[in-house]
């Protein structure tokens, strides 16, 4: 949810009217975040290690979003919180496929991205209050132990979204 202020403008004649401004770092540091909220126990799990955390996409934070992820040897696990709702990651470009999906009684939309063309890949993103919620499941290309990522996504899902605010 981004925090919206207005205002009206009337330095020339006729009708004012409202302009709207987004304060995204405000609205950035009011999401949930993966990186403090999700436990050590629930990682382990999941079966990534907690010491693998990284915070930020490749270590750099991106407005309007909080981002951490986890690893092992075959997959990594990236737990986002964003101000944008799950209808902006429909009409993303390069985001297809969109399949509705239920999780411990909570609704979302499972997709995949248009260039990820050897299915390592799997999205799944949930409505929150502030905006949306998603679990990025990536496929480690050195992985001995394959599993289509919607699967490992899937699994990791019933363990996050019961600590997914709302």
């Amino acid at each position: 949810m981004a925090l919206v202020a207005s205002a009206c403008g009337s330095d020339r004649e006729g009708t004012a009217t409202p302009s709207t401004v987004t304060d995204t770092s405000v609205a950035t540091a009011a999401l949930w975040d993966p990186c403090t909220q999700v436990s050590d126990q629930i990682l382990q799990k999941i079966g990534v290690s907690p010491s693998t955390k990284e915070s930020g996409v490749a270590g750099i934070e991106e407005p309007g979003w909080k981002h951490c992820s986890w690893s092992n040897a075959d997959f990594a696990l990236g737990v986002w919180s964003t101000i944008h709702s799950v209808d902006e990651f429909r009409r993303k470009e390069g985001n297809i496929d969109f399949t509705e999906i239920s999780v411990n009684g909570r609704n979302g939309v499972q997709y995949r991205r248009a260039k990820d063309n050897s299915n390592e890949d799997c999205d799944l993103v949930f409505p929150a209050g502030r905006g949306a919620l998603s679990i990025t499941i990536y496929n480690q290309a050195s992985s001995k132990n394959v599993i289509v990522p919607c699967v490992r996504a899937m699994t990791a899902a019933e363990t996050l979204v019961p600590i997914f605010p709302r």
